[in-house]
């Protein structure tokens, strides 16, 4: 059965994280901040997808918040697309530290294009994921990446109720366009992205270990999920208890 949440219950989730009614001068900032740098990577023929998301998407950012993206590649190319996008928001240093947070980029949140169903990792009731899917603004949509995405959580949300505001996240989208595959490449990107992945992954596991395993971190081929906490368990019981 598909998840569903009325309209009383989404009144209920946007003063518990005391979303604008609308998009505020600060949203637009960060917004625009995120277009600018969009532009340094935007080349990357493999990336598909990137996305912006919890405050700024919800419209509850302040002054203080950083830039939280999902970023979204085409298979096998996942750990490199970190690796570049990493380096780049270094290099233009605006990639978030520990000591650095207002204003910065968080790149805690990458997935292939075939790990975009959220049911995999959702929670009975979700009521944080659903409204978190259904508020994503997507800046860059490659080969219709946000449309299949759409596709696959649909499938398990029911969000007709809220058709309007998928409507306008699609104004969001400033770059797009249609890409061609060459196996060629493809190829010689899977050795790469492989290679990348041999480095990578064991100090990654490591780290997952040491802060003991949570359920809200999942590493594996098509995904690299990272936060802090995952609020979703104490948001359902909050709101909807």
């Amino acid at each position: 059965m598909k998840q569903k949440f009325s309209k009383d219950e989404y009144k209920k989730f946007k003063k518990y994280f005391s979303m604008k009614k609308s998009e505020s001068d600060i949203e637009k900032y960060f917004i625009d901040r995120t277009y600018k740098f969009i532009g340094y990577i935007k080349w990357i023929p493999w990336l598909k997808m990137v996305w912006v998301w919890n405050s700024i998407s919800m419209n509850s950012a302040s002054l203080e918040s950083d830039i939280d993206l999902y970023i979204v590649t085409s298979p096998n190319t996942m750990w490199l697309n970190r690796l570049l996008i990493t380096i780049i928001f270094q290099i233009l240093w605006v990639r978030k530290a520990w000591k650095k947070h207002a204003w910065m980029f968080c790149l805690s949140f990458f997935s292939t294009t075939k790990w975009m169903d959220f049911s995999d990792w959702a929670i009975e009731k979700d009521i944080y994921l659903y409204f978190w899917v259904l508020h994503l603004k997507p800046l860059l949509n490659i080969d219709n990446t946000y449309e299949s995405f759409l596709k696959k959580n649909t499938s398990w949300l029911n969000l007709d109720w809220y058709e309007d505001i998928i409507k306008s996240n699609k104004k969001y989208i400033r770059f797009y366009k249609n890409t061609s595959s060459d196996d060629s490449i493809e190829n010689i990107l899977k050795k790469i992205d492989s290679f990348i992945k041999k480095i990578f992954l064991p100090r990654t596991l490591k780290h997952f270990k040491e802060i003991w395993k949570p359920y809200w971190v999942i590493i594996n081929d098509n995904l690299l999920k990272f936060h802090d906490n995952d609020i979703r368990k104490k948001t359902k019981k909050e709101i909807l208890d």
